[in-house]
Protein backbone atom coordinates (compact mmCIF):
# COMPACT_ATOMS: atom_id res chain seq x y z
CA UNK A 1 0.00 0.00 0.00
CA UNK A 2 0.78 3.35 -0.65
CA UNK A 3 1.44 6.02 2.06
CA UNK A 4 -1.59 8.36 2.52
CA UNK A 5 -1.32 11.41 0.00
CA UNK A 6 -0.11 14.55 2.06
CA UNK A 7 -1.54 17.43 0.96
CA UNK A 8 1.39 20.11 0.03
CA UNK A 9 0.99 23.37 2.42
CA UNK A 10 0.75 26.84 1.78
CA UNK A 11 1.86 29.95 3.54
CA UNK A 12 2.37 29.74 7.28
CA UNK A 13 1.91 25.97 7.27
CA UNK A 14 -1.80 25.76 6.07
CA UNK A 15 -2.71 22.65 4.48
CA UNK A 16 -4.24 23.61 1.01
CA UNK A 17 -7.40 21.90 0.22
CA UNK A 18 -6.99 18.66 -2.34
CA UNK A 19 -9.41 20.08 -4.62
CA UNK A 20 -10.18 23.72 -6.13
CA UNK A 21 -12.41 25.90 -4.64
CA UNK A 22 -15.96 26.32 -5.89
CA UNK A 23 -16.46 29.25 -8.17
CA UNK A 24 -20.15 31.28 -5.83
CA UNK A 25 -22.65 32.26 -8.58
CA UNK A 26 -22.76 35.52 -9.47
CA UNK A 27 -24.75 37.91 -7.20
CA UNK A 28 -28.03 39.36 -8.40
CA UNK A 29 -31.69 40.54 -6.85
CA UNK A 30 -33.59 38.70 -4.93
CA UNK A 31 -37.18 39.75 -5.50
CA UNK A 32 -39.52 39.64 -1.86
CA UNK A 33 -41.27 37.04 -1.95
CA UNK A 34 -45.02 37.91 -2.29
CA UNK A 35 -47.24 37.74 0.91
CA UNK A 36 -49.93 35.59 1.55
CA UNK A 37 -53.36 36.78 0.67
CA UNK A 38 -54.28 35.92 4.11
CA UNK A 39 -51.10 38.19 5.56
CA UNK A 40 -51.89 41.50 3.54
CA UNK A 41 -55.53 41.25 4.92
CA UNK A 42 -53.79 40.68 8.41
CA UNK A 43 -52.01 43.75 8.01
CA UNK A 44 -54.47 45.74 6.88
CA UNK A 45 -56.92 44.80 9.78
CA UNK A 46 -54.04 45.93 11.82
CA UNK A 47 -53.84 49.05 10.12
CA UNK A 48 -57.20 50.12 10.26
CA UNK A 49 -57.40 49.36 13.73
CA UNK A 50 -54.42 51.05 14.22
CA UNK A 51 -55.75 54.34 12.33
CA UNK A 52 -59.26 54.02 14.24
CA UNK A 53 -58.19 53.76 17.60
CA UNK A 54 -56.21 57.23 16.63
CA UNK A 55 -59.59 58.29 15.53
CA UNK A 56 -61.22 57.58 18.01
CA UNK A 57 -58.42 58.91 20.85
CA UNK A 58 -58.50 62.14 18.83
CA UNK A 59 -62.07 62.41 19.05
CA UNK A 60 -62.54 61.32 22.78
CA UNK A 61 -59.79 63.83 23.44
CA UNK A 62 -61.46 66.88 21.77
CA UNK A 63 -64.45 65.76 23.61
CA UNK A 64 -62.70 65.99 27.42
CA UNK A 65 -61.80 70.05 26.29
CA UNK A 66 -64.54 70.91 24.61
CA UNK A 67 -66.45 69.79 28.20
CA UNK A 68 -63.79 71.27 30.34
CA UNK A 69 -64.17 74.65 27.92
CA UNK A 70 -67.99 74.50 28.57
CA UNK A 71 -67.71 73.90 32.62
CA UNK A 72 -65.18 76.74 32.24
CA UNK A 73 -67.34 78.83 30.47
CA UNK A 74 -70.64 77.69 33.03
CA UNK A 75 -68.71 79.02 35.99
CA UNK A 76 -67.61 82.02 34.18
CA UNK A 77 -71.27 83.35 33.15
CA UNK A 78 -72.37 82.12 37.22
CA UNK A 79 -69.79 84.50 38.11
CA UNK A 80 -70.81 87.65 35.62
CA UNK A 81 -74.27 87.16 37.22
CA UNK A 82 -73.20 87.40 40.74
CA UNK A 83 -71.25 90.03 39.99
CA UNK A 84 -74.21 91.88 38.14
CA UNK A 85 -76.32 91.26 41.06
CA UNK A 86 -73.92 92.86 43.22
CA UNK A 87 -73.36 95.66 41.78
CA UNK A 88 -76.96 95.84 41.84
CA UNK A 89 -77.37 95.35 44.94
CA UNK A 90 -74.63 98.28 45.65
CA UNK A 91 -75.99 100.86 43.47
CA UNK A 92 -79.66 100.12 45.94
CA UNK A 93 -77.35 100.20 49.07
CA UNK A 94 -75.72 103.56 47.47
CA UNK A 95 -79.51 104.91 47.27
CA UNK A 96 -80.00 104.00 50.55
CA UNK A 97 -76.74 105.94 51.79
CA UNK A 98 -77.38 109.49 50.34
CA UNK A 99 -81.16 108.73 51.82
CA UNK A 100 -80.14 108.36 55.07
CA UNK A 101 -77.25 111.06 54.99
CA UNK A 102 -79.90 113.72 53.88
CA UNK A 103 -79.78 116.94 56.19
CA UNK A 104 -83.63 116.46 56.18
CA UNK A 105 -84.24 113.29 57.54
CA UNK A 106 -81.24 113.96 60.12
CA UNK A 107 -83.68 117.01 61.52
CA UNK A 108 -86.58 115.17 61.29
CA UNK A 109 -84.97 111.83 63.53
CA UNK A 110 -83.18 114.85 65.70
CA UNK A 111 -86.87 115.88 66.36
CA UNK A 112 -88.81 112.75 66.90
CA UNK A 113 -85.97 110.51 68.16
CA UNK A 114 -83.68 112.85 70.53
CA UNK A 115 -86.61 115.00 71.01
CA UNK A 116 -84.79 118.56 69.46
CA UNK A 117 -86.46 121.44 68.18
CA UNK A 118 -85.01 124.21 65.48
CA UNK A 119 -83.65 127.24 67.86
CA UNK A 120 -86.25 130.34 67.61
CA UNK A 121 -83.25 132.07 66.27
CA UNK A 122 -79.46 131.64 64.80
CA UNK A 123 -76.55 133.37 67.31
CA UNK A 124 -73.07 133.65 65.54
CA UNK A 125 -70.45 134.38 68.32
CA UNK A 126 -68.16 136.64 67.32
CA UNK A 127 -65.16 137.82 69.09
CA UNK A 128 -64.67 141.08 69.89
CA UNK A 129 -62.45 143.89 67.76
CA UNK A 130 -59.04 143.70 69.76
CA UNK A 131 -59.61 140.08 70.03
CA UNK A 132 -59.98 139.69 66.62
CA UNK A 133 -57.20 142.07 66.08
CA UNK A 134 -54.80 140.49 68.05
CA UNK A 135 -55.80 136.96 66.61
CA UNK A 136 -55.86 138.00 62.72
CA UNK A 137 -59.27 137.37 62.23
CA UNK A 138 -61.99 140.22 61.11
CA UNK A 139 -65.02 140.23 63.47
CA UNK A 140 -67.70 137.73 61.40
CA UNK A 141 -64.41 135.52 62.59
CA UNK A 142 -63.02 134.62 59.55
CA UNK A 143 -59.36 133.72 59.16
CA UNK A 144 -56.88 136.63 57.48
CA UNK A 145 -54.37 135.86 55.80
CA UNK A 146 -50.73 137.36 57.31
CA UNK A 147 -48.22 139.37 55.40
CA UNK A 148 -46.43 135.69 54.60
CA UNK A 149 -49.52 134.75 53.00
CA UNK A 150 -50.03 131.32 55.36
CA UNK A 151 -53.01 130.52 56.55
CA UNK A 152 -53.92 131.66 60.28
CA UNK A 153 -54.54 128.87 62.27
CA UNK A 154 -57.59 129.62 64.31
CA UNK A 155 -58.32 127.16 66.69
CA UNK A 156 -54.77 126.85 68.11
CA UNK A 157 -55.26 130.67 68.47
CA UNK A 158 -58.19 130.81 69.93
CA UNK A 159 -58.54 127.60 72.43
CA UNK A 160 -56.55 129.11 75.01
CA UNK A 161 -59.72 132.18 75.30
CA UNK A 162 -62.37 128.76 75.82
CA UNK A 163 -60.76 127.22 78.28
CA UNK A 164 -62.39 124.01 78.93
CA UNK A 165 -65.70 125.10 77.16
CA UNK A 166 -65.70 123.94 73.64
Amino acid sequence: MSPPAVAPTGRAGRVAPEHAPRRRPPLRVVERPERSPRARRRRAAAVGVLAALLVFGALFGMTVFQTILVQGQARLDRLDQRIAAEQQRLEGLRVDVAALEAPERIVAEAERRLGMVPPDEVVYVSPPAELAAELGVDPAGRALSSGTGEQVDEWSQVKPYLGSRP
